[in-house]
């Protein structure tokens, strides 16, 4: 298949890259062209580390008699900054040790992480919903392609991308999951990207893993690939040239001429 040519005049720099990107789907709407942009949603648009305390303080609640460790580690509980990709590594932090008791937690954890009802729970990063929104509005269509799983996390998916005021299930929006929650996330979205490929010109995307963000930009070599700087599996290899960082979605400060 024919690579689309790269498009111009996206700065390396992480704010004004993203300024920049709304300014390009202007101008293809302008031009009455389809264009797309691709949005992650954990560790992207979103930080689930809140969703993860809920959960924890809430097996520790409930089972209090039976997790001591767990119960006794609320009442040190700094700040997320303890919360960890690996929940084995966040329960270490918490000075969780007890095999037994680290194995019964994982098991109520993944029960609840990996479901509809506690999604509601996580948080936006800053910036993010007004940047989709500002994205939206310019004209490009919203794809959140996510690996979570149409079986046990679309609906609640659904349900916080409204809550927080993201554009979903109107014309302009779009949104992935995996059909089955264990097929491996690279795959999904290496398979799925060549899909998008057909739809449009993808003039962005945004990722929080960098296997994925390469695979992304190998597909999409005319979009700009953002890279938001918070968790990711370890042992992931390292990002490739051309990838923006960023840490969340804030705008730089207005200059004249620009929108409000």
């Amino acid at each position: 298949m024919k690579k689309r040519p790269v498009s111009r005049g996206v700065p390396p720099g992480g704010p004004a890259a993203l300024d920049k990107v709304i300014d390009l789907v202007e101008a293809r709407t302008a031009q009455r062209r389809s264009t797309l942009a691709i949005f992650d949603l954990d560790g992207t648009l979103f930080d689930n580390r809140t969703r993860t305390m809920f959960i924890l303080r809430e097996i520790s609640e409930k089972f209090d008699a039976r997790l001591p460790q767990l119960s006794r580690a609320f009442s040190s509980f700094r700040d997320l900054s303890e919360v960890d990709y690996s929940l084995d590594v966040t329960l270490r932090r918490l000075k969780v040790v007890s095999p037994v008791e680290t194995k019964f937690i994982k098991q109520e954890w993944s029960r609840r992480f990996f479901s509809d009802e506690y999604q509601k729970y996580d948080m936006p990063l800053a910036g993010a919903k007004s940047y989709v929104e500002k994205i939206h509005a310019a004209g490009a269509t919203v794809i959140y392609l996510t690996g979570r799983d149409v079986g046990r996390m679309l609906v609640g998916m659904t349900e916080v991308l409204r809550l927080y005021g993201f554009p979903v299930g109107v014309a302009g929006t779009m949104t992935i999951v995996k059909k089955e929650f264990e097929q491996d996330d690279e795959i999904f979205k290496k398979e799925v990207s060549e899909y998008i490929d057909r739809l449009g010109e993808v003039v962005a995307v945004f990722e929080n893993e960098p296997a994925n963000s390469n695979i992304l930009q190998a597909r999409f070599p005319g979009a700009a690939s953002f890279f938001v700087e918070t968790q990711h599996r370890p042992g992931a290899p390292k990002l490739n040239p051309g990838i923006v960082r960023i840490k969340d979605f804030r705008l730089p400060a207005l200059r004249p001429g620009k929108r409000p």
